[in-house]
């Protein structure tokens, strides 16, 4: 049995046109003269992706045996037609004929109907048949497409099933402008199937990374706070630049994506012209949070389109200046000029005033070693809460009143708990979660705080635990922390805050900010959920509420 990789389109027109190379052209389509027989034509059609038509050869190059078979069917005239060949790409060679007569040969093979100077294709009933007998995947009655299958493909070291799963996101990461349902009927509907299973082809809007562009896309389209890129000398409208920031949990990107260049959370634009398929994923500067991506698109204008697609190599996958001469250079050059300028701006950390008070060195000292050390813990401000008493010090770490802490966007926060002779800020002694006297029951931070995605967007979740046993009821509050290390106390009209959304206690979820247990057992783990802001530092505060009163430690 061969082994054959099929790469097919359905509901697209097919390889029409004449058959032969020789036929002069007019206004009928070359599309099957110039997938089939030339190399190196230009692009015929308004908003064609290709430039050199070099592409193709990629096929051969898959195969084993250089060989593909294309199988197409198009209209002719007011007829459908099925066309059936086979090619072989090899080497160049002389052989001799009868009369020890050398003659080159190209080392282009055909198989099809053969005539006296040409091989033609299988055409109509013939090239049905032949399709059927090869175990080729037939067309509908009134579907046209092309179907390009490679003959004993070469996929190295890789399987057959980790090959599919790469073409899946491959597709994805390639194609996604094109892909989106907002497209309708212009949408393409990728799909990847191996030895009869399907095998899912991530969806651009929900999938990790990808969203973060498709959400640019969209600003792109709707001109929500989209800039044109100007060239200012000669003077000329290049493109559109549309840039997106969402915070996204930690991940490894598929291998797809990291070989065009995305090998972390994405801060990159995508380069789009005419045609919408991605040409490169340009890098800019890294956010100051793993957890934070931004992702941009760039599309040049449609009468833009022929001095970018120039500017591309026979890969199609860059914008290279240095190949184009006199304006088209500038033109280029000055787009990526342009995009960085933008992106430094865009990149840069949120400044957020406040009107809050100065705050303690120990909340300072967290707030930048947050950016030092990519992670803010428990630091050691001082206690909004009366200091201790020597009772309450002997009563152990079960006394806590509440906690709190400040997270910059980085997943990693450590929990590292302040000493104050020997205790804790509120000058307690230190000690792990233990059973004490009913009644006296509290709650403190357990582990770092960590994100985890949902279908609203990323969340901050720090997980939390009883101490003590008995009636617990908890608030939780979150705020943003300004630079000078204090909660913000007066926010920006407008502006977004984060929230928390509720608590977790098992399996059960209860919304809002408080938590009413009635029997709180020590060691009991509750969760609580906050929807963070974007490019700030959240603060999240806990507190048991006693007698009406939220009493906080302020940490």
């Amino acid at each position: 049995m061969v082994r054959t990789l099929t790469v097919g389109d359905r509901g697209t027109k097919g390889l029409g046109g004449p058959t032969r190379a020789d036929v002069a052209r007019g206004d009928e389509p070359r599309d099957w003269v110039s997938f089939v027989l030339n190399v190196g034509d230009p692009p015929d059609t308004k908003r064609g992706g290709g430039t050199y038509g070099y592409g193709k050869g990629i096929l051969y190059q898959t195969s084993r045996a250089g060989t593909i078979l294309v199988h197409t069917r198009t209209m002719v005239g007011a007829e459908l037609q099925t066309r059936l060949i086979g090619i072989c790409l090899g080497e160049s060679m002389e052989l001799s004929d009868e009369l020890s007569r050398t003659r080159p040969y190209t080392g282009r093979h055909w198989w099809g109907e053969v005539e006296s100077e040409h091989v033609e294709p299988l055409i109509g009933v013939q090239a049905v048949a032949a399709a059927e007998a090869l175990g080729l995947r037939p067309f509908a009655p009134d579907e046209t497409g092309t179907d390009v299958v490679i003959v004993d493909p070469d996929f190295g070291e890789d399987t057959d099933e980790e090959i599919a799963r790469y073409l899946a996101d491959a597709l994805a990461w390639n194609l996604w402008p094109i892909m989106l349902e907002q497209r309708g009927t212009e949408r393409l509907i990728a799909q990847v199937w191996h030895n009869g299973l399907n095998v899912p082809v991530p969806v651009p809007e929900k999938t990790r990374g990808l969203r973060t562009f498709v959400a640019a896309y969209r600003r792109l389209v709707t001109g929500d706070e989209v800039s044109t890129l100007m060239c200012g000398n000669p003077k000329q409208a290049l493109g559109q630049l549309a840039l997106e920031r969402q915070l996204i949990p930690p991940y490894e990107p598929p291998a797809a994506a990291q070989d065009l260049g995305i090998t972390t959370a994405p801060h990159h634009v995508c380069l789009l012209r005419a045609p919408e398929l991605v040409v490169k994923y340009h890098a800019g500067p890294e956010p100051i949070s793993a957890n934070l991506a931004y992702a941009g698109v760039f599309r040049a204008f449609d009468d833009m389109d022929r001095t970018y697609a120039a500017a591309e190599p026979p890969t199609h996958d860059d914008w290279v200046f240095a190949q184009l001469d006199g304006r088209g250079r500038t033109f280029v050059r000055t787009t990526f000029v342009r995009i960085k300028e933008r992106l430094a701006e865009f990149a840069r950390p949120a400044e957020i005033k406040s009107t809050g008070t100065r705050a303690p060195l120990g909340a300072v000292s967290n707030f930048l070693g947050s950016l030092v050390a990519a992670a803010a813990g428990f630091g050691a401000a001082s206690p909004i809460v009366p200091p201790a008493t020597s009772a309450e010090r002997r009563a152990g770490a079960d006394d806590v009143a509440g906690v709190g802490g400040a997270w910059t966007h980085e997943g990693s926060a450590t929990s590292s708990y302040p000493s104050v002779e020997d205790g804790d800020a509120l000058g307690r002694a230190a000690s792990p979660p233990t059973a004490s006297r009913r009644g006296r029951v509290s709650i403190r931070p357990d582990g770092e705080p960590y994100f985890e995605d949902s279908e609203i967007g990323l969340l901050l979740v720090q997980e939390t635990v009883v101490v003590g046993s008995g009636h617990l009821i908890a608030r939780a509050t979150a705020g943003i922390t300004v630079a000078d290390g204090s909660r913000e106390q007066d926010p920006p009209a407008g502006s977004d805050e984060p929230y928390v959304i509720g608590w977790r206690t098992g399996a059960h979820e209860e919304r809002g900010d408080t938590v009413n247990l009635i029997d709180a057992v020590a060691g009991q783990r509750l969760s609580v959920v906050v929807r963070p802001v974007p490019d700030t530092i959240t603060q999240i505060d806990v507190a048991v509420v006693r007698d009406e009163e939220v009493v906080t430690s302020g940490r």
